[in-house]
Parts: C-alpha cells; structure tokens; sequence
C-alpha cells in the first residue's frame, strides 16, 4: 500500500493541460518533495509516473481544472469529499496529506464550510499532524504548494515536509 497519499484541490489549468500534477511553472511541490528528503533525487512533473516506486500517491479532491480554488463551488467539494473517503478505503494509505489549508477545513469539517473565504475565517486548523482523521487514516495538513500561496515561505513549507518525511520513517520502522 501507499506510504503518503498526497492531496490536491483540483489541477491548476498548466496541469491539466500537460496531464501532470503540480505542472505550474511556480509550483514549489517537487522542488519540496526532494529537498525534505522524501525523494532520493530532484524530480519534475513529468515524472509524477514515478512517486509510487516510492510509496507515494497523488490525487486531486475534484477533478474539474480551474484557474484557481475560488472557481469551485459548495457542492463541488461536497462530492469530491465522498469520492476522496472511497480512494482512502480502497488504496489505504497509511498517511493523508492535504495539500492545502481551504481544502483541509472543508474535509475535516464539510458541513460547517459554505465557500472559501468562510472557510478561511474563525478556524482553528493549523498545519501540521492533525488529531483528527479521515476513514481512519491520519492527516498531515500542509500548505498548498502553488507559488501563488504567499502565506507560507519556503523554509516553512520544506520544515513541514521534512516532518512529513520524519513520520513516515517512524511509522515504516514500525511496519
């Protein structure tokens, strides 16, 4: 099974268009996966073919490509989060990460989100390992990797990948 299924919104309009995840000239998350360690060499988007030989997945939360998260709706979300819990059953991986704070308060608490900068406000969620799970697995949040996120810097998004990187190397020990 899969170490680490990582987790996306949905694919930017560069993604869709080259059929690779995070294929957006800025997109931090290769750049992040390699320099966390949690791949033994650099990697593009065109190799995304290849996270599993390293126990990784990738998966979007809705499939429909947008410009940006504040083109999707309510509702999109809502059935993307039971398509989502149906992939965990049926590929159980052992770790979640949500690769963006929106889409993980949405997920960890679909009823109470109504659009994007509700979600945003009066929450409590932070990044990081989460007490709460989804269809039994942990969840890891971490900042979505897009270089239009100006919230987080680089060093912080890469401390949280290595943590990413350390849990995982705990938990494999542990199997």
């Amino acid at each position: 099974g899969l170490s680490i299924l990582f987790v996306g919104i949905n694919p930017g309009l560069r993604s869709a268009a080259v059929r690779h995840h995070y294929a957006g000239l800025s997109n931090r998350f290769w750049k992040l996966l390699f320099d966390s360690g949690l791949i033994p060499s650099p990697m593009t988007y065109q190799d995304d073919w290849r996270l599993p030989e390293f126990g990784y997945g990738l998966t979007n939360l809705i499939a429909r490509p947008t410009a940006g998260v504040r083109n999707l709706d309510k509702q999109e979300f809502l059935q993307g989060h039971q398509i989502f819990l149906t992939k965990i059953m049926t590929y159980q991986p052992r770790l979640v990460a949500l690769l963006g704070v929106s889409m993980a308060r949405m997920l960890l608490s679909p009823k109470e989100a109504t659009s994007v900068a509700q979600r945003s406000l009066g929450s409590t969620l932070q990044v990081g390992m989460q007490s709460l799970s989804l269809g039994g697995v942990p969840v890891c949040v971490l900042p979505n990797p897009s270089g239009r996120n100006a919230h987080y810097s680089y060093q912080h998004m890469k401390a949280l990948f290595c943590g990413l990187k350390d849990w995982a190397n705990t938990h494999e020990r542990m199997t």
